[in-house]
């Protein structure tokens, strides 16, 4: 008889093990919305920025790209398809969420330097492949009905990876100078 046994092993940014284990109750932006609370959450072990994680064949790094939260983390991998090699990037928000303040009594000391230096470090980088959080983001409908024929190259979009940043960053330095 073949058993499937599942674990739970929670992986977070160390600065995010408090938020976590409170169940929301310390997050800068919403602590005082009971909504936006959970059960609380128990960090199995804390990353910082270069750490790698391995699961299955897979080796992902996280990189710390504070600023949409405290412990925002993007991964990087690669990946082979068709004899070819492709550096992919699953990034951490750098959406600004609504009540966040920025400059004037900032949600937390830093919170627009830690997004300025987010994006530096993104813009760093050089995927091939991005794969963010929400599939508009990177246009995953018709990226999917390419890779039936393309398979991974369907996937390739350095521009978009580009053009992401940059609307992030206008977006962001608009929210900065609206408060100021």
């Amino acid at each position: 008889m073949l058993r499937s046994v599942w674990a739970t092993c929670v992986l977070a940014m160390a600065v995010e093990a408090d938020l976590l284990a409170s169940g929301g109750k310390l997050d800068y932006v919403f602590a005082d919305t009971p909504s936006f609370h959970y059960p609380p959450v128990t960090v199995d072990k804390t990353l910082k920025d270069g750490d790698t994680i391995t699961l299955g064949g897979v080796t992902l790094t996280a990189r710390h790209t504070p600023g949409h939260t405290r412990g925002c983390t993007t991964f990087l991998t690669s990946i082979e398809d068709g004899g070819r090699s492709y550096a992919v990037i699953f990034p951490g928000s750098l959406t600004v969420n609504p009540g966040t303040r920025l400059v004037k009594n900032p949600s937390y000391p830093g919170i627009a330097d830690d997004y300025r230096r987010s994006m530096r470090l993104l813009e760093s980088l050089r995927p091939d492949i991005f794969l963010a959080a929400h599939a508009s983001v990177f246009n995953l409908d018709a990226k999917r009905t390419r890779a039936a024929a393309d398979g991974a190259k369907a996937f390739v979009d350095p521009d978009g990876y580009r053009r992401w940043i940059e609307s992030a960053r206008a977006t962001f330095e608009g929210l900065v100078a609206k408060e100021q």
